[in-house]
This record gives structure tokens, C-alpha cells and sequence, in this order.
């Protein structure tokens, strides 16, 4: 069984009577320190994320404006319109037939 401690007589330390003010201000002083920089980093990465959001945007907006064509009144758009409008019609389309076709004629 361990000892038993008899702390009734020992010598009686007072602290000081500016020691709690001094331990006060010492937590306050970190609970300060704390604070700030997750203030800071907060606000920098909202403003962070707010700058890509917009830069996001005004890409997709001159993309946009790229995709446009400038030559929609010529005539190789005019062939290239009529060629991919020709695609999945003429003869080797008609002749062309599944077993469902073939079920319906």
C-alpha cells in the first residue's frame, strides 16, 4: 500500500496579488493569436475561390464568342452543310436491312 502524504505541514506558498491578472492576460494573449490567422486564411480563400469562380466565367464567355464561325455564308460551309445532310441517306442505306426490317415488310 503506498504511503500516505501529510501535506498539513508543509509551508504555505501565497501567490502574488497580480499573478491571476498576469495568467489571465497570458490565455487572453493566445486566444488572440488563434483567432487572427483563421480570420485571415478564411478570407483569403473566399476571395480565392471568388477570383477562379470569375475567371472561370470570363473563359467560358470568350470561348463562346470563339466558337461563332465567321464564314457561315460561304459556300465550303454551304458544301459541308449539304455533305453531312446527305450522310445516312442513298443507296447503301436502302439497301441496308436488319431482321427487324425485315419482320415489319
Amino acid at each position: 500500500m503506498p504511503e500516505v502524504f501529510d501535506f498539513s505541514k508543509m509551508a504555505k506558498i501565497t501567490p502574488r496579488a497580480d499573478s491571476w491578472d498576469k495568467v489571465a492576460a497570458r490565455i487572453q494573449a493566445k486566444k488572440a493569436r488563434k483567432i487572427l490567422p483563421f480570420r485571415l486564411f478564411s478570407s483569403l480563400s473566399v476571395a480565392a475561390s471568388l477570383f477562379l469562380i470569375a475567371g472561370a466565367l470570363f473563359l467560358g464567355l470568350q470561348a463562346d464568342a470563339n466558337l461563332i464561325p465567321s464564314s457561315t455564308g460561304t459556300a465550303d460551309s454551304t458544301e459541308n452543310l449539304s455533305w453531312y445532310s446527305e450522310l445516312g441517306s442513298g443507296e447503301a442505306v436502302d439497301s441496308f436491312s436488319t431482321p427487324i426490317d425485315n419482320y415489319f415488310k
